[in-house]
């Protein structure tokens, strides 16, 4: 279709981004220049409708894939090797080899899968320099649609032996680089990278087998999935702060905006609907929080959380290792992805641990942690064991401490860490339990580690509205106290929605981005996320 234009100067040359041109030579990027140059002058021409790029007269159109499916294993005949019988693809160039005048190969890709076109001039029923012109302007990265008879070549690769000339259905208009390594690079230019390393669209393509698994495990088990609001007048669920917003058309009585907040978790809503008689839920979506940006964190990730009546802890675990042990099965069982996927060999049949907070945390330290877990015993029992104070000095932080100094390092494997003192877990069931001669109140929680760090997060909730209210107060007092901010921000609403009846119900959440990350061993959180982190999403 370039041949059909008359070449002219023009004084529009438009360069590639400065950030990819150390890639790419003098000659190309002018080269490409001057294509950009020719296209906006009839950019019209360039760019067709679907149906302008159909066949007609009854020609099936194939995606790549269903192509290949289709005739991967057909019996061609030896004398053609192809049959007579007409279908058109469509798909991008990633590969064009030319075999004089007269011959081009191309390797198209349409949903990650490639396909080989050959092209013969006397197919076309063209002479080699007619040819030569029409199909010369073809570059990588061109969107094009074919249409040619099924067979192989010699060698015996599949192929569609075209028999029009190609239709291009939308051009590049800059080269791609060879490579894209430069993480800064990599993270302001998303698409290009995703063009250019197939690894970086493996680890999306296994976020999705990921998420997929996890639904469809849900489902099975008659799960049902719901949607709840992102956008409340409070965030809690979670020791998290909250992005804080408000909208134009929701007033408070002074008539001034309301103060709203983006969730930090959506626990809460789907505890609601468990008390309105939905047995069993969970939620795949967004949660957003106004903390630090890392390795491991970006304020807006997201969670997958299921709540089901009458589960105990013990059945949430049991639950909790079928589900890592399918999720691995299907990402190793995924025919299109490529990755060497080590953690999840590692899961598909480990054995998870357990580590039972106190009785783990005596055994590591050789000291017995003291009955009564207030502020001033804990110090005393920190300088006993010489380990140094957190920067807030509540009982929640001082036990935080302690399970990231001796516990945590312990779990390499995947491991349970269950019965946290209740002091921990505000939302959660609660028990009394004695070790020895000492008596503790125990939440009914675990936490699953792996590598050393925390993936799961389940436990029996509580579900009477009175202990739960008084969780609350001593969550408050400890934030006053104590400057805790990381202390649950209460919610007294659902207490009062609780007092229409909650049954025993085991709760579990999971964060996708950092299981994805496990899985396709990725070491940085931008990795898995489709656009990097919050400061890499900007850039684009």
């Amino acid at each position: 279709m370039f041949a059909t234009l008359v070449y002219r100067r023009t004084s529009l040359v438009v360069t590639p981004s400065i950030k990819i041109r150390s890639f790419i030579s003098i000659t190309t990027e002018t080269e490409f220049a001057n294509r950009k140059a020719r296209v906006q002058e009839n950019h019209g021409f360039y760019y067709p409708l679907v149906n302008d790029l159909r066949y007609g007269n009854g020609v099936q159109t194939l995606r790549i894939p269903e192509f290949r499916k289709k005739f991967e294993y057909y019996q061609f005949p030896d004398s053609s090797k192809k049959i007579d019988t007409l279908f058109s693809v469509c798909g991008k160039i990633s590969s064009i080899r030319r075999a004089g005048k007269g011959i081009i190969f191309m390797d198209i890709i349409q949903d990650f899968t490639k396909l080989q076109l050959v092209i013969h001039h006397k197919m076309l029923n063209l002479n080699k320099e007619e040819f030569s012109n029409i199909h010369s302007e073809f570059r990588i990265g061109d969107h094009v649609s074919v249409i040619g008879f099924p067979g192989k070549t010699d060698v015996g690769e599949l192929s569609l032996k075209a028999s029009q000339r190609v239709k291009l259905a939308a051009p590049a208009l800059h080269p791609l680089p060879p490579k894209l390594t430069d993480t800064a690079k990599i993270n302001s230019l998303r698409v290009v990278d995703y063009l250019v390393n197939r690894e970086s669209q493996e680890i999306i393509l296994a976020r999705s087998k990921i998420i997929s698994t996890i639904r469809k495990f849900l489902e099975d088990r008659q799960f049902v999935e719901v949607s709840t609001p992102i956008i409340a007048n409070s965030g809690t669920g979670a020791n998290a702060t909250p992005f804080v917003t408000s909208s134009e058309h929701i007033k408070n009585d002074m008539l001034q905006p309301e103060p709203l907040q983006l969730r930090v978790a959506p626990e809460l809503w789907l505890k609601k609907l468990i008390i309105s008689g939905f047995d069993k839920v969970f939620e795949i979506g967004k949660v957003f929080r106004n903390e630090g940006i890392d390795s491991t964190h970006n304020p807006e990730f997201s969670t997958c959380e299921f709540y089901q009546t009458f589960t105990s802890l013990e059945e949430l675990m049991n639950l909790t290792t079928d589900l890592f042990h399918s999720i691995s099965t299907e990402l190793l069982n995924a025919e299109s992805l490529k990755l060497t996927h080590i953690q999840a060999k590692a899961l598909q049949h480990e054995e998870f641990k357990t580590l039972e907070f106190i009785p783990a945390i005596e055994e590591a330290t050789g000291k017995k942690l003291p009955e009564n877990l207030g502020v001033a015993e804990l110090e005393n029992y920190f300088k006993s064991i010489n380990l140094e104070f957190p920067k807030v000095k509540s009982p929640a932080q001082f036990l935080d401490t302690l399970a990231s100094e001796y516990l945590e390092p312990q779990c390499a494997k995947p491991t349970f860490i269950y019965h946290q003192p209740a002091i921990l877990s505000p939302l959660a069931k609660s028990t009394n339990i004695k070790y020895g001669d000492r008596q503790y109140d125990i939440s009914r929680r675990f936490e699953l580690f792996i590598n050393g760090n925390e993936y799961v997060n389940a436990y029996e909730e509580e579900n009477d509205p009175f202990s739960q209210n008084e969780k609350f107060k001593l969550q408050t007092r400890s934030k006053e106290k104590h400057q805790d901010e990381e202390a649950l921000v209460p919610d007294y609403k659902y207490v009062t929605m609780m007092e229409w009846g909650m049954p025993p119900t085991g709760g579990w959440g999971i964060g996708i981005d950092r299981l994805t990350m496990l899985l396709t061993d990725s070491a940085r959180v931008e990795n898995v996320l489709t656009f990097g982190k919050l400061n890499d999403v900007l850039k684009h």
